[in-house]
């Protein structure tokens, strides 16, 4: 009976990959050859800062960025749990024991025009994955995103772009999406362990 029905769906409302512009099934996003494409990774790389240290699943270029940012941009929210698979390969790779995840939380901007907190949607998928509590313990003050900013403009906007919504307590994962001047995961990773948490190991899905 899906079949059937998909295949109707198919004829009237023909569907293409967001990241390739292959025909795919009515209720995919992305088609088979993009979805494996994108799940090779993690790539063996960490950088350590004053702060944390940063698990990286793949570099911020070709398909992935493309994934990212429709999904980010774009609308296409069903990407949430390919990206979440992403950071799930991460961690397990690294196995690094965290007593609860949290996330860098979106901008008051980027909440209104996406209507979700992108990485807030994916802490969700990845803490049920896993069987990690997941609490939101930061919130932005920031009133725009950082899109278009020079690399000293993103260092510099982070300051007091953050504040603590909860108590952070143990070893925490943080996550995000995309790693540029790390100078926003420092910022919550600094938060954090100036209020209490004792490490933050984070993992990002890409590095630019």
């Amino acid at each position: 009976m899906r079949k059937s029905l998909e295949l109707l769906l198919g004829t009237i409302f023909p569907n293409s990959c967001v990241l390739c512009g292959r025909e795919i099934a009515p209720f995919s996003v992305i088609c088979d050859e993009c979805e494996h494409e994108l799940l090779q990774g993690p790539i063996p790389l960490v950088e350590k800062t004053k702060w944390c240290e940063v698990h990286f699943y793949g570099r911020y270029d070709s398909k992935l960025r493309k994934a990212i940012l429709a999904y980010k941009n774009e609308g296409h929210w069903r990407l949430r749990r390919i990206l979440a698979k992403m950071l799930i390969a991460t961690m397990e790779r690294y196995k690094i024991p965290c007593d609860r995840l949290t996330w860098v939380p979106s901008s008051f901007r980027a909440l209104e025009e996406r209507g979700y907190d992108t990485m807030g949607t994916i802490a969700k998928i990845v803490g049920r994955s896993i069987h990690l509590e997941c609490a939101s313990l930061i919130e932005s003050t920031a009133s725009s995103t950082k899109r278009g900013l020079t690399r000293q403009q993103r260092k510099e906007s982070v300051r007091g772009a953050f504040r603590l919504k909860g108590k952070p307590e143990g070893v925490i994962a943080l996550i995000d999406d995309v790693y540029t001047t790390g100078a926003t995961m420092n910022e919550c990773a600094r938060l954090l362990l100036e209020a209490g948490a004792q490490k933050i190991v984070a993992y990002c899905i890409a590095r630019a």
